[in-house]
């Protein structure tokens, strides 16, 4: 139990900026408004200077290894996981619009907003090394196969491949050249890029509080499909994640854990913003991304505790 807390304690003071987005947006400090600029913030400065200085790393060549089986993992269980939603939305079964959203939100995580941080929480700058491997697998994912879910189907518009080769894309191309040629940045660009990355954690989290202040919760409670992607993409695609760490004993242990958490993760923050644009089931998404978000606070720091702990040894 002393173990439990204490995990939980570590992972847990992250939700203190979520309290914080939270009291912000109901006391109206922060708006609608507020946020697209806290979100471009983020996705266009902020979590492109973490990457870089969080990969600009003296790396092994077995950590340079981890990281592409980091990379692998991702692309597989995202597939699989996508594969999983697939077969539970023709199962239930439902309208084609709201399968896809669905399918959507169940399959692709939060890996970048709190993933990054919980990532810097349990491992270090190594743990947000590893954690933007498994992004960018994960990332080019949700904006192909992710965005095409969202298209409307009767008049299909031609992939943007600007959303897949993004800044944030691209930092993480730009920081494992950087680790491949065990090139470390001069201080005088390191440390503005340093300091400029540490700003993601809080912003991001107080991004999420702020989305959940925003969002219908009673209308949570009655909602099955709602429940369905809560226990797929906190419990079910965890545990899927953990059988085929199994399967791979060999791997770094800290590999092994942290592919687990990024598959714990809630559903992506950013997917009502794409189904908003795409004219998605945005409704479902965003009632899919709060459950997940609000039932993580309890599940990302006993993931944490079972795995450090109790599981994987």
């Amino acid at each position: 139990m002393t173990q439990l807390l204490a995990v939980g304690a570590q992972v847990g003071a992250l939700f203190f900026y979520v309290f914080l987005g939270f009291l912000g947006r109901r006391r109206k400090i922060l708006t609608a408004q507020g946020e697209q600029v806290i979100s471009n913030i983020i996705f266009y400065f902020t979590m492109p200077a973490l990457t870089v200085t969080s990969m600009n790393l003296k790396v092994s060549g077995q950590e340079l290894t981890n990281a592409f089986l980091v990379l692998a993992a991702s692309v597989v269980l995202v597939l699989v996981s996508y594969a999983l939603c697939v077969l539970a939305g023709d199962w239930l079964p439902l309208p084609l619009k709201t399968n896809y959203a669905f399918r959507f939100t169940t399959a692709f995580g939060n890996v970048a907003y709190l993933g990054f941080p919980v990532a810097y929480i349990l491992w270090g700058q190594l743990g947000v090394f590893y954690a933007a491997m498994y992004a960018l697998g994960h990332n080019v994912l949700f904006w192909t196969l992710g965005v095409w879910l969202m298209q409307d189907h009767q008049e299909p518009k031609g992939l943007d491949w600007r959303q897949i080769l993004n800044i944030n894309i691209l930092a993480i191309i730009l920081g494992l050249v950087l680790a491949l040629c065990h090139f470390q940045l001069p201080p005088l660009i390191f440390r503005p890029l340093d300091g400029l990355g540490q700003a993601t954690i809080p912003l991001a989290l107080l991004l999420v509080g702020s989305m959940l202040a925003e969002s219908p919760i009673r209308t949570l409670a009655g909602n099955k499909i709602v429940y369905l992607i809560v226990a797929i993409r906190l419990i079910i695609l965890p545990l899927l994640a953990l059988g085929a760490m199994f399967l791979v004993p060999g791997w770094d242990k800290n590999v092994r854990l942290l592919v687990i958490m990024e598959m714990a993760m809630p559903a992506a923050a950013i997917a009502p913003a794409v189904a908003r644009k795409y004219d998605g089931d945005y409704n479902l998404i965003s009632e899919g991304v709060v459950a997940t978000t609000l039932v993580s606070l309890l599940t990302i720091p006993l993931w944490a505790w079972l795995l450090n702990y109790h599981i994987l040894t």
